[in-house]
């Protein structure tokens, strides 16, 4: 049995907010069990009026849609894509029989972090990739435990696989930004999942919620080209057709596979080069360097192709995932404890450490890295 295409508000149970957003509120359901999906756990993603006015008419077919997609997979295939990507598995009608939300899986515990707050306290939500973008210091004192080198390309290696996954099942990814990734870095085996997956597509249909521009700082060349050309024409005199500036405008927001490689390539950019301004950063120098020592010539060069103005000249995700798949004969993979080519502040971070220091969830062990607490110890 699999779980349903469509369900009742009333066939919920009980709802618990557990976060509200721009969009949507989403809500834990915790009596709610689907067939086929074991004893997984559900939330309720309820589209607030606007979002749902934004799609339109269509929003119920377009998120049906999605909920079949994943059904007609294999079940090898499938269990494959639960494992990485946070995917609708069932639509919620309102009482007037229209598409209110969907029911997504929830996040994995171990996908959770106690964030250390300014003023005190903590705050627990999900560990998105951005929190790799910035700097040591600043990411210790949120209570998140350091990442060495070893573990972001692992990170990377793992997202070019999701990525990868996706584009073979003609999806495009769509909005891709350091929000939509999430992560566990245990030491032992760092993995990621895909969230937010709203603004995918599969090809041959529209976008659920339509035209959707592209996160800021995370646009790749085509789209500020169009964005360039868009706000010259809007200061022209006299004013340009509409048909010209909606064309533009379709130019400014179009989501490919070749725009997902840019952004992947930006993403791979700001794990591997992070520090202060290493969240909007766009240089690949440092990425570049990191890549050719770690994995070869090949995957460096497919990070300045992945940059190219010229959308058909990019890679693919496939070639991304074969070349990150190998590791530069005689290069030698860093204990936890401290990489001879990190970062000075890595290098102090990590030195300084006590066996026995704790952060958040996580502790150091001499001679392993960061181990989470209450896992048994490696010999």
């Amino acid at each position: 049995m699999t779980a349903p295409l469509e369900l009742t508000l009333g066939q919920l149970g009980r709802l618990d907010e557990l976060a509200r957003g721009g969009t949507a509120t989403v809500y834990l359901a915790p009596e709610l069990r689907l067939p086929g999906l074991g004893d997984e756990r559900f939330v309720y993603k309820k589209y607030n009026e606007a979002t749902k006015q934004s799609a339109g008419p269509s929003l119920g077919t377009g998120l049906s849609n999605f909920v079949r997609f994943r059904e007609r997979l294999p079940e090898e295939q499938r269990e494959a894509w639960d494992a990485r990507i946070i995917w609708p598995v069932s639509v919620v009608l309102d009482d007037s029989g229209a598409a209110d939300g969907v029911i997504m899986r929830l996040i994995p515990e171990r996908y959770f972090q106690e964030f250390t707050k300014r003023a005190g306290g903590v705050n627990r939500k999900p560990r998105e990739v951005e929190t790799l973008f910035g700097d040591d210091v600043t990411s210790a004192r949120k209570g998140l435990a350091w990442v060495d080198l070893p573990a972001r390309i692992r990170l990377i290696r793992a997202i070019a696989a999701a990525y990868g996954m996706m584009h073979k099942q003609n999806v495009v990814v769509g909005d891709i930004s350091g929000r939509n990734i999430i992560y566990d870095p245990d030491p032992a085996r760092p993995s990621i999942m895909v969230v937010d997956v709203d603004s995918a597509r599969i090809k041959g249909n529209r976008a659920v919620f339509g035209m959707q521009p592209h996160t800021p700082n995370w646009q790749p060349p085509e789209a500020l080209l169009a964005s360039a050309a868009l706000q010259r024409a809007s200061r022209s005199s006299p004013s340009p057709p509409v048909e010209m500036l909606d064309r533009l405008r379709s130019r400014w927001a179009i989501q490919t596979t070749a725009t997902d490689v840019y952004k992947f390539a930006l993403m791979t950019v700001r794990i591997l080069s992070n520090g202060r301004g290493g969240a909007v950063s766009r240089d690949p120098a440092r990425a570049r360097g990191v890549l050719k020592a770690r994995i070869g010539d090949t995957a460096a060069d497919l990070l300045d192709a992945s940059f190219s103005d010229d959308a058909k000249q990019r890679p693919t995700m496939r070639d991304w995932y074969d070349a990150l798949q190998h590791r530069k004969p005689g290069s030698r993979t860093p204990s936890p404890r401290v990489a001879a080519d990190e970062t000075p502040a890595a290098q102090k971070t990590s030195t300084l450490l006590a066996n026995g220091h704790q952060v958040g969830q996580w502790v150091w062990v001499e001679g392993q890295g960061w181990v989470r607490r209450g896992s048994r110890p490696r010999p």
